[in-house]
């Protein structure tokens, strides 16, 4: 039978009974309340010497660009000073601590210099309170240098001496140290008697821890304000601070503006350079065209050529019309009939013909009358051939003129022709110069606008930003005294907490009967005996302590489950436990002692293999093994008066044999015991553990009751689940546990209780540690 092989019950969840669980930990009230002020005195210790740091901030305000100047100026859109937008803005804040700003800052406050004075604990800077100016003037290695510090003693009124020197020094003069050259200066009306620490930084890492010490922030919905916040342990250093970025930032963007806009003047006056050559040069080209094609105004002169062509299309058709009237009057006039006047010839013409044909009238009504030789008609006749000739010539000279004025015409015709067939090209030529000139004469007007309105520009230095609040110290902010005690006290709760917590958790051991139950639920917990801390571990008949009354409790409880099992009187007990150790003796001897007060009892020693009965009692130890062994039939020699009490008697297990398991299975144990039990109302058998060998297997047949004794903070909780097994499966209905060594705390009583039933000499037995639960 492989007995560690058995499985315990299936457990059931139960509910958390919280206030016992408060209760188990309130029992160790001594070692909250030790660790809380531990915490509390640390803490105090803390806030005394840990520097304290002031939170500072400023605020900005900055401006907006809204748009007022002219077009020109939004066209170039580098004249304004103001942010335009959301993202502009998140830029500001990495702008207002760039390293650029940050080196200007440090510079000007000669933050690569601090001054100390030490304390007997702790030091603080003097910054201002400084009596001395010390300031770095060159540096060996610039990019090699990470700090020094020094000592610095006055010595007299006009010297000092550093430490590492021996030489002194005078103030005021360059002195050349390790990393550089530096140099102190006494403020006017300081008397300094101390040495005090000087503590010199490269300037880079004095930037470095300024960018990351200064936070800048939007605030949402306040617009464009800026607030810029530091956390330092001088409130006036942090001020100082602030209040240069916040002016080195502005100069940087009066300083931005100005650079921008000088080179927005650079660039218009290079490019009126430039515009200026190509309008000389578009006049000059102006100038070369008019004068190669003999222009003045083209426009007007296309008039003219228009007008000429149409005046000599005109004159050609009417000299053309009087052309012909005179070639007809001329064809005409070369016979003797009327000749047609006012055709619009020349006066001397018309008035010629109009004497010939009144002449000619004439004659024809004298003919009528005379004849041909009639002398009046001859000389009529004679006069009318001198001005047909006088007509002809006049009009044989007007053909001539009217010809020559129509070669003339058709000349200017043909001339007005060509200027007109020339001006499209010319005008298409001529536009395009004058185009260009146009253009650039515009540019250059638009760039003399813009020069001006940049030089309004360079003259105006308003900054970007307006300064809301000068940098301004809120209060301390570390360390935190309310907080920082709240912390530790609350520290000082949870560790001792913590540490309960995890011992209780990580703990295997059985404490109290409900560690018992909840493995072994229907288990049947007669007694719980306290931690016996003297050496005597007998009952004794007047002794009314808890132990004592913890076993008067057993004997009783074992009664009633005797009379369970309708045992009229008494009956065997047989006491056992799961391993060595766990006080199974202690339990089967005292648990005698109890019973014979009011009733006959025997004690065997049946742990025959490791005998522990004669260590109460004096004398040789013979019994058991050696009457199992001998030929005797009654076990009375053997027995023995245990002198504890005359109602006890004591049968010892003996000497060790080296076959127990066949001793206790011999019919002359079971023939022992039949004839025992009607001798002695209780026969206590204290058996070996179950769970190391198997000699008390044989013994469960024999006993009315079992009584399986647990140690408190002894005992594996997963020996439970054994007793679980080892009841099962040897069907034991009468089985009872005992838990032994219960602290007083651990047991239903409680620690008051428990401890009121100690005597005076019992309590002040009892070690100060275990009286707050350790």
């Amino acid at each position: 039978m492989e007995l560690l092989e058995t499985s315990g019950p299936v457990q059931k969840a139960k509910p958390l009974n919280i206030k016992k669980e408060i209760i188990k930990y309130l029992r160790k009230w001594p070692w909250f309340l030790i660790s809380m002020a531990v915490f509390y005195t640390a803490a105090q210790i803390y806030l005394r010497y840990a520097e304290p740091q002031y939170h500072t901030k400023t605020s900005l305000k900055l401006l907006e660009s809204k748009g007022k100047n002219t077009t020109a100026l939004n066209d170039l859109k580098n004249l304004g000073m103001g942010v335009s937008g959301s993202d502009e803005l998140q830029g500001e804040t990495t702008l207002i601590v760039s390293k650029p700003i940050l080196q200007k800052v440090a510079r000007n406050l000669n933050l690569d210099v601090s001054v100390y004075s030490s304390g007997k604990i702790k030091e603080f800077e003097l910054y201002k309170n400084s009596p001395y100016e010390i300031r770095i003037i060159s540096l060996n290695n610039p990019s090699g240098f990470s700090g020094a510090t020094y000592e610095m003693t006055p010595v007299g009124n006009n010297s000092y001496r550093l430490s590492g020197s021996g030489k002194i020094y005078r103030f005021g003069t360059p002195v050349q140290v390790s990393f550089g050259v530096i140099q102190v200066d006494a403020k006017p009306g300081s008397r300094n008697k101390v040495p005090l620490k000087v503590v010199f930084k490269n300037l880079a890492r004095v930037v470095g821890g300024l960018e990351g010490s200064i936070n800048v922030s939007l605030p949402p919905n306040k617009g464009m304000l800026m607030e810029v916040s530091m956390v330092g342990p001088v409130p006036q250093k942090s001020e100082d601070i602030l209040n240069e970025l916040t002016k080195q930032y502005l100069i940087d963007g009066v300083n931005d503006k100005n650079e921008e806009a000088q080179n927005t003047q650079n660039f218009i006056n290079e490019r009126l350079e430039i515009i200026t050559e190509d309008l000389s040069g578009i006049e000059g080209q102006k100038e070369n065209f008019k004068r190669s094609n003999q222009i003045t105004n083209l426009d007007a002169q296309a008039g003219i050529a228009l007008g000429s062509a149409e005046e000599n299309t005109k004159a050609v058709v009417e000299k053309s019309m009087q052309l012909d009237v005179v070639n007809s009057v001329l064809s005409a006039s070369s016979s003797e009939q009327l000749l047609p006047s006012g055709m619009g010839l020349n006066s001397g013409a018309e008035t010629a013909i109009t004497q010939y044909n009144e002449l000619l009238l004439t004659r024809n009504r004298v003919l009528k009358q005379a004849t041909g030789e009639n002398p009046a008609v001859v000389e009529m006749n004679k006069q009318i051939g001198a001005l047909r000739n006088l007509i002809r010539k006049n009009l044989m000279e007007s053909r001539e003129t009217l010809q020559l004025q129509i070669a003339q015409a058709n000349a200017q015709l043909n001339v007005a022709k060509g200027n007109i067939s020339r001006y499209p090209t010319q005008e298409k030529i001529f536009r395009s110069i004058d185009r260009q000139q146009t253009l650039k004469e515009q540019l250059y007007l638009y760039l003399l606008q813009k020069r001006e309105e940049n030089a309004i520009t360079l003259a105006v230095t308003a900054p970007k930003a307006k300064i809301v609040n000068p940098a301004f110290t809120t209060g301390k902010v570390q360390p935190q005294n309310q907080q920082i005690i709240l912390g530790a006290l609350a520290a000082g709760f949870l560790l001792p907490l913590v540490f309960f917590f995890a011992k209780n958790t990580l703990d295997t051991k059985v404490h109290t009967k409900e560690h018992i139950l909840a493995h072994f639920p229907d288990a049947s917990i007669i007694s719980e005996i306290p931690v016996q801390d003297t050496p005597d571990e007998l009952v004794h008949a007047n002794d009314f302590s808890v132990f004592s009354e913890s076993f008067r409790i057993l004997s009783s409880n074992l009664k009633f489950l005797l009379k369970a099992k309708n045992q009229e009187k008494g009956g065997v007990v047989l006491v056992t436990s799961s391993i060595k150790g766990e006080g199974k003796t202690t339990v089967s001897m005292n648990t005698a002692v109890t019973l014979a007060g009011s009733s006959s009892v025997l004690i065997i020693g049946a742990d025959i293999r490791n005998p522990q009965l004669d260590r109460f009692f004096k004398g040789k130890n013979t019994g058991l093994t050696d009457y199992l062994v001998s030929d005797d039939q009654e076990p009375d020699a053997f027995i023995r008066p245990s002198g504890l009490h005359e109602n006890l008697d004591v049968m010892f297990g003996g000497q060790i044999a080296p076959n127990p398991n066949d001793l206790l299975d011999m019919q002359k144990f079971d023939t022992m015991l039949a004839g025992l039990k009607k001798r002695y109302d209780y026969i206590i058998l204290d058996s070996a553990p179950v769970m190391l060998v198997s000699d008390t297997l044989h013994l469960i047949e024999h006993a009315d009751a079992v009584l399986y004794v647990v140690k408190s903070d002894f005992t594996e909780k997963d020996m439970i689940d054994f007793a679980y097994g080892f009841r099962n499966e040897n069907r034991i209905d009468n089985m009872a546990f005992v838990l032994n060594s219960v602290k007083p705390e651990n047991t239903r009583y409680g620690t008051t209780i428990g401890y009121g039933y100690y005597s005076e000499e019992h309590r002040q037995k009892i070690k100060w540690w275990k009286r707050f639960g350790l």
